[in-house]
């Protein structure tokens, strides 16, 4: 276990260490789109060293699901650390990526790595659901644990994705009396998000980038493109965790 905190934390510092490669005032001078310059050639490269530390410190995110039954607490920072660096893809600035990744460090030092408690399962504490869902919402969390016991991890995922549609529908229902399943048959779930942002009901914003990451790996997942993705282990069970946080809290 602590091998896997110390690998993240290495992504970390090298992260650190391309960022303030790439906004050195010598390399910042070069025009990078003259191909003949050396210093031009030189910030291509520091920029792709940069996308490829970023892109290597999410992968190695994932890992740390393995903590959570290292102590009580872990499991929601590592959720939040997962939320945490979902904002990289957001942010171009040094200092606006410096400050995610600092919050990353305050976050994983947060992490305790005791003896190990006994391994618990992802679905012992199934969350408080509204009755009117909770058949639908309970039969496909059992399918998500059948599917994650198989190995079957896209079809996990693509079934976290249908249990957050149910219960986002179910939300817009209790908010505004409307079932859109009537008004709006076959809506998928990246416009449910926008009917209820359109509707003004907000969420936490932590909460608001966990149900946009299920559905940015959800996509990823059933969408046709040139390589196929397969979802970790450690990314299924992620959205697992997310998906019961994210019915944990809209129905608390």
């Amino acid at each position: 276990m602590k091998d896997i905190l110390n690998k993240f934390n290495g992504k970390i510092s090298k992260t650190k260490l391309a960022i303030r490669g790439v906004h050195t005032k010598e390399d910042n001078e070069a025009d990078p789109e003259d191909y003949f310059d050396y210093r031009s050639g030189k910030v291509r490269y520091l920029k792709s060293n940069l996308t490829n530390a970023l892109d290597s410190l999410q992968k190695e995110a994932w890992n740390l699901v393995e903590l959570r039954d290292a102590h009580i607490g872990n499991e929601q920072i590592v959720l939040q650390i997962l939320t945490t660096i979902s904002e990289l893809n957001k942010k171009t600035g040094e200092e606006q990526l410096s400050k995610v990744l600092d919050r990353l460090e305050e976050l994983s030092s947060s992490l305790k790595l005791g003896a190990g408690a006994e391994k618990t399962p992802l679905f012992t504490d199934i969350p408080e659901i509204p009755e009117d869902v909770r058949a639908d919402i309970v039969a496909d969390l059992n399918e998500i644990r059948k599917s994650f016991e198989a190995g079957c991890n896209r079809a996990g995922v693509v079934m976290c994705g249908r249990v957050l549609e149910t219960a986002l529908l179910r939300k817009y229902y209790e908010a505004t009396g409307t079932d859109l399943m009537e008004t709006s048959p076959g809506i998928g779930l990246g416009k449910i998000i926008a009917k209820l942002t359109e509707r003004d009901i907000r969420f936490d914003p932590g909460l608001t980038q966990q149900i946009h990451l299920i559905n940015q790996v959800r996509i990823s997942s059933v969408h046709t493109k040139k390589d196929s993705f397969y979802p970790s282990k450690g990314q299924t069970q992620a959205m697992i965790l997310y998906t019961l946080d994210v019915i944990r809290k809209l129905f608390a």
